[in-house]
């Protein structure tokens, strides 16, 4: 019960005696301790509600006071903020998409061809980067499909897709680690890039096959990434392993044929594949 309407439970009570109330008696009937009913009164006068307490007899409100007082009126309802993704069905869009359908929040998407609509001035203020997807939430704009996970997880915490703070550290790590060294990673051996050993210690990435055993041996026997729950982390590792494993990026190693293999049961991933599927038939 919030403080606002536990001292509008206590004005009630008062409003219902035509004489005065005892305080233990009093903080009987509201189910508080008597300390509490002393420091509710104060708050009470502190917002102009003055509570008398007579001498012997007890307390008394007078009977001017208007139920509930204005200071005590429980805020509107705010309207939530609309939440709008950007996103391209060949994107990394299909992560933020994923994220998007486990929350099971509303969303209105906004599909943007590469070229010209990325490249439009109007979306360009949004990223300057040109690139999806992104999210616009109320006022927030968030880009990077990483970022766009971790504030998703935090922003709607009744969708459990993160774990209690103090519990974040191998969501934190694994999560970045796929949006820096794997990436980064990834992204050398597609272009052909071998780094020299010199150069391996220059990059964050050191080379493929560590950052490959690397994630193997966080994933061996592990259902989820990052604990004993499906997180964030889950989505964005997962995708990656996904990708890669299908299009040849990544090797299709025990560990990741595993893992990936309880992700593609859960039904918010099977609801984005059927949407690509939709989008790219056309294309056929």
């Amino acid at each position: 019960m919030s403080r606002t309407t536990r001292l509008q439970d206590l004005i009630r009570e008062l409003r219902h005696h035509t004489g005065p109330i005892g305080g233990p008696e009093l903080a009987g009937r509201l189910g508080i301790t008597l300390r509490t009913l002393y420091q509710d009164v104060a708050a009470l006068r502190a917002v102009g509600v003055e509570v008398v307490n007579a001498p012997g007899q007890g307390y008394v409100l007078p009977p001017d006071v208007a139920l509930p007082p204005a200071a005590l009126a429980e805020p509107a309802p705010r309207e939530p903020a609309e939440l709008t993704f950007y996103t391209n069905p060949l994107s990394r869009g299909g992560i933020v998409h994923w994220m998007l359908e486990e929350l099971g929040v509303p969303y209105r998407t906004v599909t943007l061809e590469y070229g010209t609509a990325m490249k439009s001035p109007d979306y360009l203020a949004l990223n300057p980067m040109g690139k999806v997807p992104a999210i616009r939430h109320g006022d927030v704009v968030v880009t990077e499909a990483a970022a766009i996970c971790a504030y998703l997880a935090d922003a709607f915490p009744e969708a459990g897709l993160a774990p209690p703070p103090a519990a974040r550290g191998d969501y934190y790590r694994w999560l970045f680690f796929a949006a820096g060294p794997l990436e980064a990673a990834l992204s050398l051996n597609t272009l052909g890039v071998q780094p020299t050993a010199e150069q391996q210690r220059q990059l964050g990435c050191g080379n493929y096959w560590t950052v490959i055993e690397t994630l193997a041996g966080a994933l061996d026997g592990r259902r989820h990434i990052a604990g004993t729950a499906f997180s964030a982390a889950d989505v964005y590792v997962g995708s990656h392993l996904g990708w890669g494993m299908h299009f040849g990026t990544i090797p299709r190693r025990p560990e990741f044929e595993a893992y990936w293999q309880g992700l593609q049961e859960r039904p918010a991933w099977l609801r984005c594949q059927a949407y690509v599927e939709q989008a790219l038939s056309p294309l056929a």
